[in-house]
């Protein structure tokens, strides 16, 4: 039935259990599809006993409600991203190839409690607030590194479990996972993200910071065709419709029977002072020995270098501060074929979960949303004084009054810094 492209044989991946978790996804969309169907069918009844829609509205909101959820679930991501065994292979080696991204994000701003004042007809004055959030400044910084290598493991289509099953799709789910490969590469992290909050927390009553890891180019959600003939109401269109006329969770109930699940996670290593790709450093970073059986995948695909980071070794001080990093590089294994895992499997022990709100440590005790005096704020971007001290306080002043509603009050002028080189 199937002439899927060579493969290697299955089980020999540590991707964890290999289970969807969209069931709360699908409950919501299950819920609201029959609450639309209720709304309806009684805005029908009263039409035709009374002659009033009064549960119309009610009916229109549950409705776009219930396409907002079928349109960003899972199955329409699917749907509108396909593609052959082949043509995932080739993805699949593109992400290999592409070097992650580290970057830091912030957000300063104030709030403003604006007083309107309008007279009606008669000549009565009537006065309301309203509180506006404010934007003074964002920045996007992109971590600067020497080195990064894929350490993803052996990649397959599990064609043999879909002969099996006899289904027609692959529902891959990609994840990415990104660490730090040693020590001194968190010491650096650590450092960049510090000065970046340093330059930026001041800047303005609120600061609002988030960290995004991400792969260019990578798609979560992938359907993988195997056979050459496709069922008839496999694509958007069918999903579009049936789920138009309230019939969407059907249609998931009929995309379910024709596909099997996979997850894969596309693992990356990044280091700020080592080539990653040297054996010289093999007591300073973790050495994977890659699978050479992969699908046409070269060792090029693996490995990346910065030539234009000015790279510098590690001095022996900070050699020393990086020592309290150590437990958090993770630790990426070889297996050696006993036990349970065979020849090649990647054992994957990460040491710590990446929070990407936290703050560096001299700032653990400061809300991201902590409020600032206005004397308090600096333009630069540096703390303010004494801050750090046991005697330092914060101002809580959340509300700026203006009390001519006429004038607009558009705060400082919005700014935007381009990432340092």
């Amino acid at each position: 039935m199937y002439s899927p492209i060579g493969q290697n044989s299955t089980g020999v991946l540590d991707q964890g259990p290999q289970k969807e978790k969209n069931c709360c996804c699908n409950t919501f969309c299950w819920i609201f599809q029959i609450l639309t169907w209720g709304a309806l069918i009684a805005s029908i009844v009263l039409v035709l006993t009374d002659g009033i829609p009064v549960i119309f509205p009610v009916f229109a909101v549950l409705y776009i409600v219930y396409l907002i959820l079928e349109f960003c679930s899972p199955t329409a991501k699917y749907l509108c991203n396909k593609s052959s065994d082949l043509g995932m292979y080739h993805k699949m080696g593109k992400l290999f190839q592409t070097p992650p991204e580290i970057n830091f994000h912030c957000e300063c701003y104030h709030m403003v409690t604006r007083i309107h004042t309008s007279v009606d007809k008669d000549g009565h004055v009537n006065t309301y607030t309203t509180t506006e959030k404010v934007v003074t400044y964002r920045e996007i910084y992109k971590l600067p590194y020497y080195s990064a290598r894929d350490v993803s493991g052996l990649f397959y289509l599990n064609c043999e479990r879909a002969n099996i099953e006899k289904k027609y799709y692959i529902k891959l789910e990609l994840k990415e996972e990104i660490n730090f490969a040693d020590a001194i590469s968190l010491y650096d992290y650590e450092k960049e993200k510090s000065e970046f909050w340093k330059r930026n927390r001041f800047r303005d009553v609120f600061f609002n910071f988030w960290e995004t890891r991400t792969i260019s180019g990578m798609k979560y959600h992938n359907l993988i065709k195997l056979v050459p003939k496709e069922p008839c109401m496999v694509n958007f269109f069918w999903f579009f419709f049936f789920t138009f006329f309230t019939f969407g969770e059907f249609y998931k109930l009929y995309f379910e029977s024709v596909c099997i699940y996979q997850r894969f996670k596309v693992r990356k290593l990044v280091s700020t002072r080592y080539d990653l790709n040297q054996p010289v450093y093999q007591e300073f970073v973790p050495q994977i020995d890659l699978i050479s059986e992969q699908y046409k995948y070269e060792q090029d695909y693996y490995n990346y270098k910065n030539d234009n980071y000015d790279v510098q070794l590690p001095t022996q001080e900070e050699l020393e501060a990086a020592k309290p990093y150590q437990d958090k590089v993770p630790n990426y294994q070889i297996s050696s074929g006993e036990g349970q895992f065979q020849q090649g499997v990647i054992i994957d022990k990460p040491g710590y979960d990446f929070n990407p709100n936290e703050a560096p440590a001299e700032f653990a005790s400061v809300s991201g949303n902590v409020a600032l005096g206005q004397d308090q704020i600096s333009e630069n971007g540096a703390p303010p004084p004494n801050f750090g001290q046991a005697d330092f306080q914060f101002s809580i002043t959340t509300n700026e009054k203006t009390p001519d509603s006429n004038k607009e009050n558009s705060g400082a002028e919005l700014g935007y810094m381009t990432p340092k080189t």
